[in-house]
């Protein structure tokens, strides 16, 4: 049985071999849970906006409240979730520290700006439950 589901051509990705939609829910925050991302939201909306282009993601949403971070993010199959991460993450926190280092100093006390690890959620255009029923009914 083909289960048939309203896609819309602009839901994904073309690549030269394949089509995707990948999309990802980051949450991030400071070591030490601190509550000062409001000092520098601005710079950090603009350097992850920065690592988006330069990796070809598209931030779809982003929050950046003053102890953690979301980050709703689209990007191509080639990049896995941890190196999504590292990109935004490791990029941000080098420069805010080093633009910073009052921040550094106050905060962090020479150790990097992001706590280590971080959640990460999958969307896409169809349900788990469509998933599961096509793979069930469906004659292979």
């Amino acid at each position: 049985m083909i289960i048939k589901v309203g896609i819309r051509r602009g839901d994904y990705r073309s690549h030269a071999h394949s089509i995707s939609s990948c999309k990802y829910h980051f949450v991030w925050y400071p070591k030490y849970r601190h509550g000062m991302l409001e000092l520098v939201r601005g710079e950090l909306a603009e350097l992850f906006q920065g690592t988006a282009e330069r990796f070809g993601h598209e931030i779809v949403s982003m929050e950046i409240a003053t102890d953690h971070v979301h980050l709703f993010v689209e990007a191509d199959p080639k990049w896995s979730p941890a190196e999504i991460a590292k990109q935004f993450k490791g990029y941000s926190g080098r420069t805010i520290l080093k633009r910073h280092p009052e921040i550094k100093q106050r905060y962090f006390w020479g150790s990097g700006l992001w706590k280590d690890g971080y959640y990460v959620g999958t969307t896409g255009v169809v349900s788990e439950d469509v998933v599961r029923r096509y793979i069930e009914e469906t004659e292979h």
